[in-house]
Order: C-alpha cells, then sequence, then structure tokens
C-alpha cells in the first residue's frame, strides 16, 4: 500500500523557486505587453477612423499591411521566446 501523503508529491530533484518563478512570470508579461502593443496598434490603424493613416504607402504598399505582418512576426517571435524560456528549466 501507498503512502497517501506522497502520491502528488513533486518527483525527486524538482525543487519550487520563487525567484525562478516570478523572473519568468515578469517576462512572460513583458512579452504580453509587446505583442498587445503591437496587435491593437495594427488594429487601429486598420479602422475607418485611421483611414488616412493605414493608407500612408511605403515602398507602393500600405502602412496598414506592414503593421498586419509585424503582429504575425512578432507573434512568432514572442511565442518562440515563451518557448524557449519554459525549455530552460531552472535557467
Amino acid at each position: 500500500m501507498t503512502n497517501p501523503s506522497t502520491k502528488d508529491a513533486a518527483p525527486p530533484g524538482v525543487v519550487y523557486d520563487e525567484g525562478v518563478i516570478k523572473r519568468k512570470l515578469g517576462a512572460a508579461l513583458g512579452l504580453l505587453a509587446i505583442f498587445c502593443v503591437t496587435y491593437f496598434t495594427a488594429a487601429v490603424i486598420a479602422t475607418r477612423d485611421f483611414k488616412q493613416i493605414g493608407q500612408i504607402e511605403i515602398l507602393g504598399l500600405p502602412l496598414a499591411l506592414y503593421t498586419a505582418t509585424l503582429v504575425f512576426v512578432v507573434g512568432l517571435v514572442v511565442t518562440r521566446m515563451c518557448l524557449n524560456q519554459d525549455k530552460g528549466g531552472k535557467s
């Protein structure tokens, strides 16, 4: 028969480090803020009220297209950074 108090215990060698958790949470919130700013900037530029700004041409393409592409790229980069941070374990 097994001891019920050790049934849900952490595996040996796993230690909760509050400093690491706080650092990872802070980094994740920072990355979330970067993505949110990028997303909402692109969304606002694409609205009817900011039509003049969205239609500014850069190299023959409207600024709204560039911001939409930037949201996609930032989303990939932020996701990759979060996954790499999580993979690192304790570091």
